[in-house]
């Protein structure tokens, strides 16, 4: 039995207490975070040991493994604390705030160990659409469309003062909830390996300095286009849409379900915490790590980092193409 503490109780940090209720194989032990609100409802909730200094929580023999679910720009700096203190790692999206501190961290002892939350990977939609890729029987991947609308306001970006800025968050849309969406095109499709785009900011110019909306053109093994398009200026949070062209159907990612023409494939299964736009499977993915040793580490996210990165850097040059690998 793993005893796991809980680092940042923020917006996703109950998701990650809730998913571990489930697990055969750790247990909630304690929380740490600078907030004493959040400290204490975590304490009430759980029973948790409760810390408020991150360095002398890993000092605690009794923690074995740590979930990151901080603001980005702790992300790297915890993650490498964390394993040079021995601990395991459970590190929320995105993994590093910048390309050179990914690029430290791939290279850092025990890199390895780090469980990266690319949760959706695990929605029984995807994971069929993962399926029908690899088996071929509707022919080679034609075209792929990926579709995100979200609503964030001068609410959201004020109750955390670390988003919306550069310095903190690096980024915007594309680094916090669109990431996840972007992902679907490293993990069913290859990964990218060319990037051109554009962002902009539409509907926040006067709260935050990063983007809020992007369109993208991925260019994907085998001569395959992507086409990208993400913005938090919408009025509702819509389920992610994914369109895959194949050279006998089309499959569509829609609501939470997959379908070919009318017929239903597979369809998500609404989360026991936490929106469900936001995906069902962070039980699933925890309960996979603990129980089954399986899981997502940083190589296995490296082109969707890399993707981002990229999709910045074309942004900052007008849409110019950036090659990735």
């Amino acid at each position: 039995m793993k005893n796991v503490c809980i680092v940042g109780y923020g917006a996703i940090g109950p998701v990650h207490a809730k998913a571990l209720e489930t697990t055969d194989r750790a247990r909630l032990y304690a929380v740490c975070d600078v907030d004493s609100g959040r400290r204490e409802a975590c304490r009430a909730q759980y029973g948790a040991v409760a810390y408020e200094d991150f360095d002398r929580m890993l000092q605690d023999p009794d923690i074995q493994s740590v979930h990151i679910c901080t603001p980005h720009y702790l992300h790297y700096e915890m993650i490498r604390r964390a394993l040079e203190a021995g601990k395991d790692v459970v590190a929320e999206k995105p993994l590093t705030r910048t390309e050179e501190e990914l690029d430290a961290l791939l290279k850092m002892d025990g890199a390895e160990r780090v469980c990266v939350v690319f949760q959706n990977r695990l929605n029984p939609g995807i994971v069929k659409l993962r399926e029908l890729i690899r088996e071929g029987g509707l022919g080679k991947v034609k075209a792929v469309k990926a579709v995100l609308t979200w609503h964030r306001d001068r609410a959201y970006y004020e109750q955390g003062g670390w988003r919306g800025r550069y310095a903190t968050e690096g980024g915007g849309l594309m680094i916090n909830q669109a990431i996840h969406t972007l992902d679907y095109f490293s993990y069913l499709f290859g990964g990218a390996e060319t990037v051109r785009a554009l962002t902009a900011n539409f509907s926040l110019e006067d709260v935050i300095e990063v983007e809020d909306t992007c369109m993208a053109h991925l260019g994907l093994p085998g001569g395959v286009s992507g086409v990208f398009y993400a913005t938090n200026g919408y009025g509702e949070n819509s389920a992610p849409f994914l369109e895959t062209v194949f050279e006998k159907g089309t499959v569509r990612y829609r609501d939470n379900q997959l379908w070919c023409g009318d017929t239903l494939l597979a369809e998500d299964e609404p989360p026991k915490t936490g929106k469900a736009y936001w995906g069902s499977s962070h039980e699933r993915l925890i309960r996979r790590y603990y129980d089954e040793g399986k899981y997502f580490s940083p190589r296995d996210a490296e082109n969707t980092m890399r993707t981002l990165f990229a999709v910045y850097r074309s942004a900052a040059q007008g849409g110019g193409e950036i090659r990735i690998g």
